[in-house]
């Protein structure tokens, strides 16, 4: 195998030796990983698609434009005292990159701002931390305001000093948990994170294996996420590979992004894969009856040889290329999930037809602390989160609570503006996890256990996948006031007799489970308990919303019909609808909202948008996001926009 851009190194290994012995031999500090990331400068950095023609940018073009846009920020920052804070707002992107170099180079220290979080939270955050600044494309908080646009075009540049250079970067925390978190990083940490990587580098093929002597990652996490910071764009790029940025998120795009790029690595999270495996079953079931049973068969077979790495693969690369060339070809390589929970059987399908597909861990907190790196598909599918990094040490408590130490873990962790710093102390994850035949398996949360009134425990985690069937949109096991309340979110529009169906279902699920003694109340509810951006449940804030009647409780009579009868474009609409997320059209109520009440991802969404801004010729502006969510507002904005 030629690699294109390793020149003067015989393999991966050796050259991955030398760029991390470097370092080593270094202060260890985000000064020193800059001038090692940056030196090989004709690899290239990042490639991106501007219409038909394939942009690429290399190492060297990157670093010469971040010394220019330090200059610009000195100039601009100039009022603020060295190491003030710094928020970086942006989606991914190139600028993302350079910007963030660009703020740690002219003096002053990134925050990595997590763009879903609502700017009333966010501009609390600015002022408890002191944040002097924030870059963005358009946002405008009380604190300064600089625009990205301005920052590229400035005329005005001072002098940078090296010995400037900060070397503390912080992250937020998902805020799925009560509050939100700030984490610090030296360069030091970020060191060790990256020495943990190169374990990956060694011990799997599948990490390092290239396409055509390349190695490109698909830069779909966000930058700002602890998974995609350290994961996706340190471990990477230190090693000077390419990121593959996406013009948007839909479904199409990834796909041909994929395919055009010949992208080797994808990391995501469980609604990513989730996402796939639905689509993928979904069109094997629409091509007939016959179809579906010769891939059951298949799926058979592959696990039948899911122990042996070698026939496993001969097999699956020849009975499934057909599914492969449909998704995303030949030339993806290695895959992680990381973030959240994957079932079983997404592990499984997407694994068994010849991709390679692992569970990651790790915490705002912690950065990635183990992956799963085994080469035989059938070990992959247990959804073992592997062993912790050379790094790291992992224990678990009487409680069965992973904890965790090391040398990669965040310097201070500041809850409410109070810094916490690590002092080499154990750091309970709060998160149940069990040791089985020496790799880690995560159980769910200790702060989800629920204790019945028998005194046995009870795991929402383990519990809620049993119970759910079609008809169920979301459930959730709590606490409340001594008693287990199971909640139900349902569609509000379904009818009475479909309500009695789910009634009856559930009521025989929870006897099956012999949990009828435990489960003192079930509530049906229209509510949602999950928002666009949120990743996982937030059981604190359900639990909040039960206890303050915040829910709107569900009974027959909430069922009612929509008989109004619809225009011409409406009801393209409405097929649109349908289409993007899967369903029969008799199934998209007009007010029925795209995400909570029909089911809808993101990357439904941004299916939907492009077929509608193709169709009609609307157009549909970056700062939309998510906005029109049902039938009747998407008609509205059609109309008024259409040529």
């Amino acid at each position: 195998m030629r690699y294109n851009n390793i020149a003067g190194f015989k393999s991966i290994d050796e050259f991955v030796n030398h760029k991390l012995s470097c370092l080593a031999q270094t202060d260890k500090s985000m000064r020193s990983l800059y001038g090692l990331m940056f030196s090989e400068k004709n690899n290239v950095f990042c490639e991106s698609t501007d219409g038909y023609r394939v942009k690429k940018v290399t190492y060297g073009q990157s670093e010469e434009c971040i010394e220019g846009l330090a200059g610009s920020l000195s100039a601009m920052l100039k009022e603020k005292p060295v190491g003030t804070i710094v928020g970086l707002y942006l989606e991914n992107c190139r600028e993302w990159l350079e910007l963030f170099w660009a703020i740690l180079k002219s003096g002053y220290k990134p925050l990595l701002v997590n763009t879903r979080i609502d700017d009333e939270t966010l501009e609390d955050v600015y002022s408890q931390y002191g944040v002097g600044a924030v870059i963005s494309r358009n946002k405008n908080y009380k604190v300064q305001n600089i625009h990205v646009e301005d920052i590229y075009n400035c005329d005005k540049k001072d002098q940078v000093k090296q010995e400037v250079f900060q070397d503390e970067v912080f992250l937020m925390s998902s805020n799925t948990s009560s509050h939100l978190k700030i984490c610090s990083y030296s360069g030091e940490k970020f060191y060790y994170q990256i020495k943990d990587s190169s374990e990956v580098i060694k011990t799997s093929k599948s990490v390092k294996k290239h396409y055509k002597g390349e190695l490109k990652l698909l830069a779909f996490l966000p930058l700002y996420h602890i998974f995609g910071f350290v994961a996706m764009y340190i471990w990477f790029c230190f090693f000077s590979r390419t990121l593959v940025f996406l013009k948007d998120y839909s479904p199409k795009t990834i796909v041909n992004t994929i395919r055009k790029h010949n992208v080797t690595h994808i990391f995501a999270v469980p609604i990513f894969w989730e996402k796939i495996y639905d689509t993928a079953i979904r069109t094997i079931q629409d091509q007939g009856e016959k179809t579906y049973k010769k891939f059951l068969r298949g799926m058979k077979i592959s696990d039948s040889l899911g122990n042996s790495k070698v026939l496993h693969h001969i097999f699956s690369k020849i009975a499934f290329k057909r599914i492969r060339d449909g998704m995303f070809g030949e030339s993806i390589s290695f895959l992680i999930n990381g973030g959240g929970y994957v079932s079983y059987d997404v592990m499984r399908f997407i694994n068994g037809i010849g991709y390679h597909l692992t569970n990651g861990y790790g915490m705002t907190e912690l950065g990635i602390t183990s992956v799963e790196l085994t080469d035989i598909p059938n070990e992959r599918n247990k959804c073992s989160v592997g062993k912790p990094f050379s790094s790291l040490e992992y224990k678990i408590n009487d409680g069965s609570e992973l904890l965790v130490k090391g040398k990669s873990i965040a310097d201070k962790v500041y809850s409410d503006g109070q810094p916490t710093e690590s002092k080499g102390e154990w750091f309970n994850t709060h998160d149940l996890f069990e040791l089985k035949n020496n790799k880690y398996y995560i159980n769910g949360r200790k702060d989800d256990l629920i204790i019945c009134s028998n005194g046995e425990n009870i795991n929402p985690n383990i519990i809620e996948p049993k119970l759910m069937f079609d008809g169920l949109k979301r459930i959730c096991l709590v606490s409340n006031q001594n008693s287990v309340v199971l909640i139900c979110e349902i569609n509000k529009y379904i009818d009475s007799q479909q309500f009695e169906i789910i009634e009856k279902t559930l009521n025989e699920r929870i006897s099956d489970l012999n949990m009828s003694s435990m489960i003192n109340k079930v509530v049906f509810t229209s509510s949602y308990l999950m928002g666009v951006n949120d990743f996982k449940i937030n059981r604190n804030k359900i639990k909040e919303m039960l206890k303050n009647d915040q829910l709107t409780i569900v009974s027959r009579s909430s069922f009612v019909s929509d008989n109004t009868e619809d225009d011409e474009l409406t009801l393209r609409i409405k097929q649109l609808f349908a289409k993007a997320i899967g369903k029969p059209v008799e199934d998209i109520r007009n007010d029925g909202h795209f995400f909570f009440d029909l089911g809808g991802t993101s990357l439904d969404y941004f299916t939907m948008i492009t077929n509608i801004q193709t169709e009609f010729e609307v157009p549909f502006p970056s700062t939309l996001q998510t906005s029109i969510s049902t039938v009747n507002d998407m008609v509205k904005y059609v109309r008024e926009h259409i040529k």
